[in-house]
């Protein structure tokens, strides 16, 4: 089985490498990079939005909480899934008539002042290599869990999405993840399809019933409400400011397509994201499986060689289509809006190009490192939503929403958000910790504010 696992994610990894040589033409200038020229159909944008979503935080982590806690753990992936349409009826027209390339764009115009989009820009950074680092995490779980080398999984995952993405840009990261979506899902939907043929559900239903499996394995009675609040709202909150949103909405052909994507997106993901938490449940029950493990061990021990080896390649494909459009949005946010608009507003295309590959390398090894040393995706992955939230969710809502709004309003709920989501990392006991940060920041915004009297530029 190993030889057949090793073949294909060979040549699966020799394909994104073939589908980033082939889209260097979409990449020649900068701005291209970024948006593909304003040229993305509702297929690639749709994949876009899944592969950004569809992480191993979806499909690992979800079986990872199914064995602990039943159905629930596919709360995450519904609210990824939610996401979507959020975006789509809050978001998508707002941003693209005003061609907002990154939210900076947004805080520079509203505020009149650099300030409050490099607290953006540096906020949603930690934040995306913090994503980072779980996505990597779980490639980890994976060479783990077949035998291989962990750290040599991690890295190799990582070379191979900074090689495909830094050769065409945003159109390679888009195109890969088409693939990886379907491959994801055809994975997702064969493996629970097999389970069911083979009587998983009935195995499950009987084995709640005599007490040797956990009562929440087929409700959702899991999770309770404070827990539910922390795994569903800061991600709800942090794609408001999401970059990424702003890159696939602004390379659209029209508004209208970008919409459009949103909800395909959301139709495509919102029934997959049960079926890892039943993996994990039925792996739990079946193998005692837990952990990063569960989804692996359901998959070696059901499935055939050929198609064993077909789902972990999905498994890996949840990984990099999460990486490879972050490694974009980071050159956004890092080397366009600091780096260009702050820094140095003469660079040329080469320097350009060169300190994006610079920014990706160093960024990819910092998450490797956070792959290699935490313990859980899911925390991971929500203290990072908690903390973009929290620096960024206030001054973008505040200033859409009331002109009264100030710059010092702005960066003031803004490090307040942060300092305290960092006071919660080390030991500060507050109810709703995953949301309550946003509290405290909106009243320092609207007290400074009020305090302040500088008037911010508004675009009617």
């Amino acid at each position: 089985m190993l030889a057949t696992i090793g073949i294909v994610l060979v040549i699966y990894f020799a394909s994104m490498l073939a589908i980033g040589w082939m889209g260097r033409k979409h990449s020649e200038t900068f701005d291209s990079y970024l948006r593909m020229g304003k040229s993305g159909g509702i297929i690639l944008l749709a994949g876009g939005y899944i592969g950004a979503h569809i992480g191993n935080g979806f499909v690992v982590g979800g079986a990872s909480d199914g064995a602990a806690i039943g159905l629930a753990g596919g709360v995450y992936g519904i609210a990824c899934a939610v996401s979507c349409l959020m975006v789509a009826f809050c978001l998508n027209d707002f941003i693209y008539k005003h061609d907002y390339l990154t939210l900076s764009d947004f805080y520079r115009e509203r505020y009149n002042s650099q300030i409050p989009g490099v607290i953006f820009d540096l906020s949603q950074s930690l934040s995306v290599i913090g994503v980072f680092g779980g996505q990597i995490m779980a490639g980890k779980a994976l060479f783990e869990a077949l035998g291989f080398s962990g750290t040599l999984g991690a890295v190799t995952i990582v070379v191979v999405v900074l090689l495909y993405s830094q050769m065409s840009g945003l159109w390679g990261a888009y195109a890969t993840s088409v693939v990886q979506t379907i491959i994801i899902t055809v994975g997702l939907v064969l493996t629970t399809f097999v389970l069911f043929r083979n009587g998983a559900y009935g195995f499950l239903k009987d084995a709640v019933a005599n007490g040797t499996a956990s009562p929440t394995s087929l409700n959702f009675k899991g999770m309770d409400f404070e827990a539910l609040v922390f795994m569903t709202v800061p991600l709800m909150l942090g794609q408001v400011t999401n970059q990424n949103n702003f890159l696939r909405i602004t390379s659209a052909k029209s508004a209208r397509v970008s919409k459009m994507a949103c909800i395909v997106a959301f139709v495509v993901m919102a029934p997959l994201a049960l079926m890892p938490a039943f993996i994990g449940s039925y792996g739990a029950a079946a193998y005692g499986a837990s952990g990063s493990s569960a989804f692996f061990t359901v998959i070696l021990n059901e499935l055939s060689p050929v198609v064993a080896a077909l789902i972990i390649a999905a498994a890996l494909a949840a990984v990099m289509s999460t990486i490879d459009g972050g490694l974009i949005m980071l050159s956004a946010i890092l080397v366009r809006d600091i780096w260009t608009i702050v820094l140095n507003k003469k660079a040329s295309e080469k320097q350009l190009k060169t300190f994006s590959n610079v920014v990706n390398v160093v960024a990819s090894g910092i998450a490797l490192v956070l792959a290699l040393t935490f313990n859980s995706m899911l925390n991971l992955f929500s203290n990072c939503y908690a903390f973009l939230a929290a620096a960024c969710f206030v001054p973008f809502v505040g200033g859409a929403l009331w002109k009264r709004g100030t710059t010092k309003g702005a960066v003031a709920s803004s490090l307040v958000g942060m300092v305290i989501v960092v006071a919660i990392w080390f030991g500060l006991k507050v109810p709703m910790a995953g949301v309550f940060p946003i509290i405290p920041a909106a009243i320092t915004y609207v007290v400074v504010s009020l305090m302040t009297s500088d008037k911010p530029a508004v675009k009617e």
